[in-house]
């Protein structure tokens, strides 16, 4: 059985990943992949958020060479979006030590409140963020 090597499957990593839920996105970061798409009002914003800063910080200690973060919401509330700015500052901090990022945002051309916080957030993270219409 050569083709199986248990010290290669000792060394993967899995990726971090929630399914989506009525009130909680659905996130998968990967190695050059990092994805939250959905709805974000959970009830309690840290337990929900912390294992996903976690999992953020652990990304970044062997990130890969490009990373593309794709965030589509479909509503966020003030806990959330506090933490969308944390993630994105986490990550910010291995973009701004030479490894390469690029944020999209989708919005849903209806939805001037995701647009608007888009918006805010390409002004406040220095890592190149695009901001697109949903198709």
């Amino acid at each position: 059985m050569d083709w199986f090597n248990i010290s290669q499957v000792k060394n993967a990593k899995m990726a971090f990943q929630i399914d989506v839920t009525k009130i909680t996105p659905y996130i998968l970061i990967d190695k050059g992949e990092i994805i939250i798409h959905g709805r974000s009002i959970p009830e309690d914003s840290f337990e929900f958020y912390e294992p996903v800063v976690e999992a953020c910080m652990e990304y970044i200690r062997k990130p890969a060479k490009h990373t593309v973060v794709r965030i589509h919401l479909d509503y966020v509330n003030s806990g959330s979006k506090k933490y969308l700015t944390n993630i994105l500052t986490i990550l910010e901090k291995s973009y701004l030590s030479g490894y390469s990022y690029e944020i999209i945002w989708v919005y849903d051309v209806d939805d001037e409140a995701i647009y608007d916080l888009g918006n805010d957030l390409k002004g406040i993270i220095k890592i190149p963020l695009k901001i697109e219409p949903s198709s």
